[in-house]
């Protein structure tokens, strides 16, 4: 073991942390995710499985995690809602069972909550390579941020794991709303909570490809589009139709008219 992970076992050991991941049929990855999160020395590790038909529930159990498990899928993002609500900790950090993360990458997650920060997400903006990676979700993110006045985050989304939150922020948010995580950033921002991406983890070459995310109709990104025009009917409903966007156009013919009239 290297000073590096010693270090961070330290660092980590005494951390009111929870752990939260969804998982369904990630028998070959369940298990080294799950050592490398106790490397941290959570409180606890969540698992939400659900609709899983092959090893994933015998793995979780001989790790000896709390694990809660539905017989049938209970929707794309519900498992992050339901963990949120069974957590104990002061810290939540979400992720997903299908790609091993390494102790060091999660680590600015949690320091980042442990600080100023209310919400810490993925920042996935230097991995955009080539033009051609911005997608139609790629693009409804970068919108929902400049519609919050968060043009900064450009792709960074609670969409994308892994992201870490204060228990209190789960709390003003309402822990039902994280399953649609761009209407849960939504409310955060509306709210005031700090909302900030930390050093990015690459999730794009190590997501599985599934028959879902990869057919010619893409059903699971036809649901985060219709999750972020959820978010932004909201964030209308409450600040009005252009959200935070000036009508730039019509003020300057506003101040030029202004102008022009007699003192």
């Amino acid at each position: 073991m290297d000073d590096t992970l010693e270090l961070l076992q330290e660092r980590n050991k005494n951390r009111d942390l929870s752990v939260i991941i969804s998982v369904c049929n990630e028998e070959e990855t369940i298990g080294s995710l799950l050592s490398n999160v106790q490397k941290l020395y959570p409180k606890e590790i969540i698992i939400i499985e659900n609709g899983s038909t092959d090893k994933t529930v015998g793995i979780c159990r001989e790790h000896g995690v709390r694990c809660f498990s539905y017989p049938h899928p209970i929707g794309h993002d519900v498992g992050r809602a339901v963990g949120a609500k069974k957590a104990t900790g002061e810290i939540l950090l979400f992720l997903d069972g299908d790609i091993i993360f390494q102790p060091e990458e999660l680590l600015p997650y949690i320091e980042a909550c442990s600080g100023d920060v209310d919400i810490a997400l993925n920042n996935l903006n230097p991995f955009y390579s080539h033009s051609s990676m911005i997608d139609a979700v790629s693009m409804a993110k970068a919108f929902l941020n400049r519609l919050l006045l968060l043009s900064r985050l450009r792709y960074s989304s609670l969409t994308a794991i892994p992201h870490a939150m204060k228990r209190t922020a789960a709390e003003h948010i309402g822990f039902s709303n994280l399953a649609v995580p761009p209407k849960a950033q939504a409310i955060a921002a509306l709210k005031g909570l700090s909302i900030q991406h930390v050093q990015g983890v690459d999730v794009f070459t190590t997501n599985k490809c599934r028959k879902y995310n990869s057919s010619s109709t893409n059903h699971v990104e036809e649901m985060i589009l219709g999750d972020h025009l959820e978010a932004i009917e909201f964030v209308q409903s409450v600040v009005g139709k252009r959200g935070y966007l000036y009508d730039t156009i019509r003020l300057r013919k506003f101040l030029n008219e202004t102008k022009k009239l007699p003192d």
